[in-house]
């Protein structure tokens, strides 16, 4: 072939590479992952992808309070979900898919492109994300803020509790939903002319016990006013059928607070009601005065550090689920070894769970950040009175609350908005705590 012809062959050979490239769209473009996809964009190297023993960071998109972390081979965070795109390039991703899924993480793959949803109690912040590289325990991150949105925080709560007549606290953001089968009561105090929630509390007959009790931490009740009353007494919402002195005694188990005292001594009313016999729980006693001590201790600290506005307990033993069969190895307080039948109930018949629980969940301004705590009712933890859980033993035991609702079958934060609900319940994050 001549030399004219090869020529006219190749050039021919070109044309069509340039041709089918123009034809088969943006999104073939080709990405050199370490550069910017679309201007103005920022890069960052998150750690933790392989091993977080290896390091460990996280990213808080400027504008934005909550950050961004690898956790088990995923991108993840709270209060964000992540909807996957098929583009490659940030600049290729100009409306959000209608058909895909919000989910709670992002798997990492690299060159994988996500929209990012924050969802704050009166704003949704959407990002552009894309997985730039993966190299060993890092994984560059290339994102840019794309739009902020307004919402309406009244709209779309399907499982919130519905107003009850004479009760004014039941649509509060530490109530769990209620279960029409037990009986919900509210303990209110009058504190400086205002009336206020002490606590709350849902009541199952057949067990004797509390299902849960909720209340809050805010700027009055905080307060360290009052010492510890000790004021023992019936529950005047459950007459005829509240646990008494007697019921507690020679058991071998101590009277353990479900709402602790320390919650409550902003007056001293509220310390007088915390020791109604509907709040308590038998509990072994290393267990009460140690280990459940630990976390109660834990959450006060947050409550009374002035880190956050408000903060929302509901706590509880679990009452599907008791400690059945059970003889102690020491003697209780009382001197008697604590011991439960074939159904998981004490000796004067109250039900001993045998499991137990913390849902937490904090406010700050607009931003809201929840854990859970799940522990067995065990008092062999070596933990006991003045020694307490040390803050990295807790974080342990800490887990999201999904799956602290899996765990207990409650519905916790279920007057939170819907989108506001379900981001801060997906996980926890270590850094929104100051342990």
């Amino acid at each position: 072939m001549k030399k004219e012809n090869l020529l006219c062959v190749f050039l021919l050979f070109l044309f069509c590479l340039t041709s089918c490239g123009d034809d088969a769209g943006s999104e073939t473009l080709p990405v050199d992952n370490t550069q910017p996809t679309i201007t103005g964009s920022t890069f960052y190297e998150l750690k933790g992808y392989e091993s977080a023993a290896q390091g460990f960071n996280t990213l808080t998109p400027e504008n934005l309070s909550d950050p961004l972390y690898l956790q088990d081979g995923a991108l993840i965070g709270e209060s964000y979900h992540f909807l996957e795109s098929d583009k490659l390039r940030l600049d290729e991703m100009t409306e959000m898919t209608a058909t895909g899924e919000w989910m709670p993480s992002a798997a990492i793959a690299e060159g994988k492109c996500y929209w990012v949803r924050h969802t704050s109690i009166l704003l949704y912040t959407y990002l552009k994300l894309r997985i730039a590289y993966i190299d060993g325990n890092s994984v560059g991150i290339e994102y840019i803020e794309d739009s902020t949105e307004e919402r309406d925080p009244t709209e779309g709560n399907v499982n919130a509790n519905a107003p009850i007549e004479g009760k004014k606290f039941v649509t509060d953001y530490s109530m769990p939903h209620l279960n029409p089968e037990n009986i919900y009561v509210e303990h209110s105090v009058t504190h400086n002319d205002a009336e206020i929630m002490n606590y709350a509390l849902e009541w199952v007959e057949s067990k004797r016990h509390s299902a849960w009790v909720a209340f809050s931490f805010d700027a009055v009740t905080v307060q360290k006013n009052v010492s510890r009353t000790d004021a023992w007494n019936l529950d005047p919402q459950l007459p005829g059928i509240c646990p008494e002195e007697n019921d507690h005694k020679s058991d071998g188990f101590d009277k353990g607070h479900l709402c602790a005292s320390e919650d409550r001594v902003y007056s001293k009313e509220a310390n007088e009601q915390t020791f109604y016999y509907s709040n308590m729980s038998p509990q072994m006693s290393s267990f009460n005065g140690g280990f459940w001590a630990s976390f109660e201790i834990l959450v006060q600290d947050w409550a009374r550090s002035n880190a956050y506005d408000k903060v929302y307990v509901a706590k509880g033993g679990t009452l599907d689920q008791l400690l059945v069969n059970f003889t102690g190895t020491r003697n209780g307080n009382d001197g008697v070894l604590p011991q439960t039948d074939a159904n998981g109930f004490t000796k004067k018949g109250l039900a001993c769970p045998k499991y137990y629980f913390m849902a937490v969940l904090s406010e700050k301004g607009s931003e809201y950040h929840a854990i859970g705590f799940w522990m067995e009712h065990r008092d062999d933890y070596g933990y006991e009175y003045d020694n307490f859980v040390p803050s990295d033993v807790m974080k342990t035991y800490a887990v999201s609350i999904d799956e602290l609702e899996k765990n207990t079958g409650l519905d916790f934060f279920c007057n939170l908005p819907d989108d506001v609900e379900d981001a801060v319940e997906a996980s926890w994050n270590e850094a929104n705590w100051t342990w």
